[in-house]
């Protein structure tokens, strides 16, 4: 996963964690997710009277921003992906950029007020920033929503399904000698046999301990092994001929579109009754 999905992923969980009072540990700059992030603050976005977008800090840092949401009485913290699809180009081909491939968002949810939405935007301050912070992150509340009815995704489903994606795309990688690829993809598939027992993913805390199922950790460790569609060499810069371009590009998308759909059930496991 990219830099900015999965520390959309790693809020959320601990977001709901700390609002359902388990103890969190220091998120900034503890977080693997902000090694490389000089600052994570929070605004409010407003317009004004001549139309300019105002922000007004609400939390200088992730951990300031959980004691926020519980102010604010938010009940639990839910990630959203809504698909882009530009034209000319598909999200799984954007996803490489910052901010593309799908407009990821944390609903922070009140029972009893209209629930805010958080996007995030993510600038380079300084290349030789020192300890190669070069990020600085701001997340923004840009708009509210009357409360929604929450349909909350099955893991076991959704593991399913990414499973059988995983299968496929192997299958093929495997065909045409991928080489790294076809490792990536049966690491994947190991973590998800294993039950999640094999991690083998960068980020090792995305979901406070015990405070969702371990099902849900497995399968955010299997997608970091999975996800192979950013960056310089990616599987997305690859190209074949006649019948096995159409393949390549099948199941590119059938795990694309079970990596999203994997991600947000798991992440949002995270704000179900304690497990």
């Amino acid at each position: 996963m990219n830099g900015p999905l999965v520390q959309f992923v790693a809020l959320t969980c601990h977001a709901n964690a700390f609002l359902r009072g388990r103890p969190v540990p220091p998120f900034f700059a503890g977080n693997s997710t902000c090694k490389f992030c000089d600052w994570v603050k929070f605004v409010r976005v407003s317009n004004s009277l001549f139309g300019k977008a105002r922000e007004n800090l609400v939390a200088a840092t992730p951990d300031a921003w959980f004691e926020y949401l519980k102010a604010e009485h938010v009940a639990a913290v839910r990630l959203s992906c809504t698909p882009q699809n530009r034209p000319g180009i598909s999200d799984r081909m954007a996803s490489a950029f910052v901010g593309e491939g799908g407009t990821w968002a944390m609903e922070t949810i009140r029972p009893k007020g209209k629930s805010g939405i958080w996007l995030s935007r993510w600038t380079v301050w300084n290349q030789d920033a020192p300890e190669r912070r070069i990020w600085r992150v701001d997340y923004g509340q840009v708009s509210e929503l009357p409360p929604r009815v929450a349909v909350g995704g099955n893991l076991e489903s959704a593991g399913t399904r990414f499973r059988s994606a995983l299968t496929e795309i192997q299958a093929f990688s495997a065909k045409h000698e991928c080489g790294g690829f076809t490792a990536c993809f049966a690491r994947a598939i190991e973590t998800l046999d294993s039950g999640g027992a094999k991690r083998r993913g960068y980020h090792q805390d995305l979901i406070v301990d015990g405070s969702a199922p371990e099902l849900a950790a497995g399968l955010l460790d299997a997608c970091q092994s999975a996800w192979v569609f950013g960056g310089m060499g990616s599987w997305n810069d690859m190209g074949f001929e006649g019948s096995d371009q159409r393949e390549y590009d099948r199941v590119s998308e059938l795990l694309f579109t079970a990596l999203n759909e994997t991600i947000q059930t798991a992440a949002n496991a995270s704000c179900a009754s304690n497990p």
